[in-house]
């Protein structure tokens, strides 16, 4: 997955801050890992052209976390199978953020 930024320095820092894994900066790219090895490369481009659908255990925390970072949060909307809500990251990108409905371990 990749999504594109006018300043990766300041988009990796933020991925890194909400709790991903640097891998690797490179300066003109950089690569973080999500839970479960899936890695975020981070490439030079047009800002706020991109969207991550994001699924969590902890959408609750995950919502503090963004609001602290400075993604401004949407209201989560409670549903079924999931809560949801919606947040921007510096560069403008649309970040969906799901509750995991999947029971055990995943």
């Amino acid at each position: 997955m990749a999504i594109t930024a006018a300043e990766i320095d300041t988009l990796t820092d933020f991925y890194t801050a909400i709790g991903m894994r640097l891998v690797v900066n490179m300066g003109r790219m950089s690569i973080v890992e999500l839970r479960g090895g899936t890695h975020l490369v981070i490439q030079s481009g047009e800002s706020g052209v991109s969207t991550l659908d994001l699924i969590v255990d902890d959408i609750d925390g995950t919502r503090t976390v963004l609001e602290a970072q400075g993604a401004s949060p949407s209201v989560i909307q409670r549903g079924n199978p999931h809560d949801r809500f919606i947040a921007t990251d510096p560069e403008g990108n649309t970040l969906i953020v799901n509750s995991n409905h999947a029971i055990g371990a995943v």
